[in-house]
């Protein structure tokens, strides 16, 4: 895995509960998002994140971690430095805040 840290403290950070109403596929997407990293290809972890923040209802802590979660399966630098510093807005706990530097910094 690309960001081993970050995927350690974002399991041990995440409730894992998918969103309760959205569109079909949400509930494979979030899995796959979330979990899928070093089980699929990682251009199937991109879409399925993608696919979540772009039905999002609105920004919030949840999203900021699709974001990172995108960046650390990706390998679009561009992309990644965007997702970065979106996760770095949103994503309030403290604790994932030196794991978002280290994307930002590999990325940016």
């Amino acid at each position: 895995m690309k960001y081993k840290i970050f995927m350690g403290l974002l399991a041990a950070s995440f409730i894992y509960a998918a969103p309760a109403a959205g569109y079909d596929g949400l509930t494979a997407d979030y899995k796959t998002c979330t979990t899928g990293q070093g089980k699929v290809a990682n251009g199937l972890v991109v879409a399925a994140c993608t696919r979540l923040i772009d039905n999002a209802a609105k920004e919030n802590s949840l999203v900021g971690m699709f974001h990172a979660l995108r960046a650390s399966a990706n390998n679009d630098k561009n992309l990644n430095c965007r997702d970065a510093v979106k996760a770095r807005e949103l994503v309030t706990d403290p604790n994932l805040a030196g794991a978002i530097d280290d994307l930002e910094n590999a990325n940016c």
